[in-house]
């Protein structure tokens, strides 16, 4: 694979302009206009943010988005997996698109993942090895627009449910309320992460917390999702509902 040197200078700059030059390609050369077909508008001028990540065993990511609102700017996650020994050792990826089944991805040896920063909720599960990946962030020239981040009662005048779950699908607006909808997975993730049995290894730097900690997290976490309910419960409940429909026919 190289030096790091190599990933910082060459790899990331060469997966940015590869990329957009496909997006490119698609977009032109498309016979469709629909929101998937339209350009990912890449910030070409500037190399991607790139970290490099090792984790020992035991760390793991709570459910949240790359791109979780302004000032970030970033519109394209690809994760690359350096993992030869790898064999159902945890640390798998968790992508969950907006009300539809997750997509649970292992951490295979040269393995890239592409997502969305701002329309994609994820986690990382627990690794029981180590396990080594870098990640590139590439940021977007039309993210976090004032549609993007501020939800309207313009935006909920749906003339149904699916409407309103097809909009919220294709919208970075599914951040506003994705922690409600998705209250029981985000504190199980969360209480998960800080509750580590080898805190030096966390994925986010953090140590074991004490109980009181914990229960900060957890009345945080509640006070969030109260505050999104006792605005929308409506439309939260039938999401919620659609959620574990989704679940039990899995």
């Amino acid at each position: 694979m190289g030096s790091w040197k190599d990933v910082v200078e060459d790899i990331g700059p060469a997966f940015l302009h590869r990329i957009d030059e496909i997006d490119k390609d698609v977009t032109t050369n498309s016979t469709t206009t629909t929101t998937t077909n339209k350009s990912l508008s890449l910030q070409t001028n500037a190399p991607p943010v790139i970290k490099i990540q090792l984790n020992t065993g035991g760390g793991s990511f709570p459910w949240h988005y790359d791109n979780p609102g302004p000032p970030n700017n970033r519109k394209l996650t690809v994760v690359v997996y350096l993992n030869p020994n790898w064999s159902d050792d945890g640390g798998e990826i968790v992508l969950c698109p907006f009300l539809s089944k997750s997509i649970v991805i292992p951490p295979l040896h040269r393995r890239a993942v592409f997502f969305y920063s701002d329309r994609i909720l994820h986690r990382v599960l627990p690794s029981k090895v180590k396990r080594v990946c870098f990640t590139m962030w590439f940021n977007g020239s039309d993210v976090n627009t004032k549609e993007d981040v501020v939800l309207s009662k313009e935006h909920l005048k749906f003339s149904s449910y699916d409407d309103a779950q097809c909009f919220f699908t294709k919208s970075p607006l599914q951040r506003v309320i994705s922690r409600a909808v998705y209250a029981d997975e985000y504190l199980e993730s969360l209480l998960q992460c800080i509750g580590s049995n080898n805190p030096s290894d966390n994925d986010d730097g953090s140590n074991d917390v004490s109980t009181e900690d914990r229960h900060k997290v957890i009345k945080q976490h509640e006070a969030s999702v109260q505050g999104i309910l006792s605005k929308l419960r409506p439309l939260i409940d039938e999401f919620r509902r659609r959620k574990d429909s989704l679940s039990a026919n899995s």
